[in-house]
């Protein structure tokens, strides 16, 4: 039996459970899991338990009575006494209140001395013992042991985080994390994201004694000694959050930790990084949970949106409008920057090498290209303009063959394309107009497409190849020689 069966048994809240465990009253021993398991013995020990803290029996006293270190019948009788006393003592100061409400005095004109004897100190009066469990330092609050109400205040808070670390990429380095192959991204964009948890939640603490998530869900968080974290105490937390409670965001153990935390919860256990600052975690919510971890649910996912619009924005290119063949270049060349992908062109379409390099071209001899050379004779794409100048639509075409032996793949550069593609229909239209486009879809696939004032005409003739996916050519078996083309032609429609 675990601890949530024996609080729907015996109606024994699970906190009370444990302080009797802490007490040494109750020993449940541990399973495979090392998870409490709790015996038929212990059981009937918690109902006789629970009898005689009914009778406001003292925890020292059932401690010593469950040792045979008292008699059970003495215990009693002494407790019985007490209660006496108790009545008593109850009753003369139900007597002082009739009193001070018949005299209808008020606290200015109060004299004390009139209603001192009403209050005698009974002899042989023990101190009492303290409550357990320990409460919470706010009346009315519950200790935090609902899984989903932390897990949830917590994705609010790194929701919050990671927004913030998306937005300052796209904003301040123009880094989108909608890039085709960006791991590295999106890697920077979680290690950032915990940096702001890291660096803002302990100010948090230390102020207001609870963060975005935690106030939506009615959580805060003092130290043993009912007072806010200091900065120091925060970060240490937080830390052991990111460590022992997320694993630092590694894949699967991640996971493996938050189903760890998810069970220490469960079991009404504290954390590992509250345990060991002595940390307490209560919650104000008992009311509306539900509603309240819906609306976190839904604001993490909401989150999403401003991040995701201004990566889109990223994907815009810096001149906008009817753009000239040299500021299409330049569109190109910045986005290639932003997008950590290596293409240099002039105003004529012409790649230019980076820096000062040697090629070996089929087998050839080696030939020297200096920095902002270009590569071929051949340009990477060509423009057609209208009478004024501005580019009227754009065209790309790459051929091959072979005739000796098997070529084995061909990649068409269907990523160049994209990002000319970008350069040219990106000036026109809003990022996440962009970002769905199917301008930018299927470029490895013949046919018309038309979307933002623009038409995009991808055309692909082969012989001796086959079409594999996602811009892959195979020769064919047994194939002696073949040859592909592949053009892309967008132009402006409106």
């Amino acid at each position: 039996m675990n601890v949530r069966e024996i609080e729907q048994q015996l109606g024994i809240p699970r906190a009370n459970v444990r302080y009797y465990e802490k007490e040494g009253l109750l020993h449940p021993r541990r399973g495979s899991n090392n998870y409490r398991v709790y015996t038929v013995e212990d059981v009937e020990e918690l109902k006789k338990i629970r009898l005689l803290r009914q009778l406001d029996m003292p925890i020292e006293t059932i401690r010593a009575v469950q040792a045979g270190e008292v008699p059970l019948a003495d215990a009693v009788a002494r407790q019985e006494q007490l209660l006496e006393n108790e009545a008593v003592k109850l009753g003369q100061a139900r007597a002082a209140c009739r009193s001070l409400l018949a005299d209808g005095v008020t606290y200015a004109a109060l004299e004390p001395a009139r209603y001192e004897n009403v209050r005698p100190v009974l002899p042989g009066r023990q101190q009492a013992e303290p409550e357990e469990p320990k409460r919470p330092p706010v009346e009315g609050a519950e200790w935090a042991f609902h899984p989903w109400q932390r897990f949830w205040a917590r994705s609010l808070d790194l929701a919050l985080a990671n927004a913030a670390a998306v937005i300052f990429l796209a904003l301040v380095f123009h880094i989108s994390v909608l890039n085709t192959g960006t791991r590295l991204i999106s890697l920077l964009s979680t290690v950032l994201g915990w940096g702001v948890v890291l660096a803002v939640e302990p100010l948090l603490l230390r102020t207001w004694g609870t963060t975005p998530g935690k106030w939506l869900l009615g959580l805060e968080l003092r130290t043993s000694r009912g007072e806010k974290l200091r900065c120091r105490e925060g970060f240490e937390r937080t830390w052991g959050v990111l460590l022992q409670g997320y694993g630092l965001s590694l894949p699967i153990y991640s996971l493996y930790r938050q189903y760890k935390g998810y069970r220490r919860c469960e079991e009404c256990e504290p954390m590992e990084y509250d345990q060991h600052g002595g940390f307490q975690y209560y919650s104000l919510s008992s009311n509306w949970l539900g509603v309240r971890e819906a609306v976190s649910a839904a604001l993490s996912l909401a989150l999403i949106v401003p991040g995701f619009l201004a990566s889109c924005q990223v994907l815009l290119p810096p001149n906008r409008g009817d753009v000239t063949p040299a500021e299409l270049a330049e569109n190109i060349n910045t986005l290639a920057n932003r997008q950590n992908y290596s293409l240099w062109v002039d105003g004529e379409g012409y790649e230019l090498a980076a820096q000062t390099v040697n090629v070996q071209e089929d087998g050839g001899p080696w030939v020297e290209y200096v920095c902002g050379q270009p590569f071929s004779d051949t340009p990477v794409y060509t423009v057609e303009t209208d009478e004024n100048g501005f580019v009227t639509a754009v065209i790309f075409e790459e051929t091959g063959d072979f005739s000796d032996g098997d070529p084995g793949a061909v990649w068409l550069p269907v990523s160049r394309v994209s990002l000319v593609l970008q350069s040219f229909a990106g000036a026109s239209g809003s990022g996440l107009a962009l970002a769905r486009s199917p301008l930018l879809q299927d470029l490895a696939s013949a046919g018309t497409v038309s979307a933002s004032g623009f038409t995009r005409t991808v055309g692909l003739e082969m012989e001796g190849y086959q079409d594999g996916s996602g811009g892959l050519l195979w020769s064919e078996e047994d194939a002696e020689s073949g040859w592909y083309r592949y053009t892309v032609r967008v132009e402006k429609t409106s």
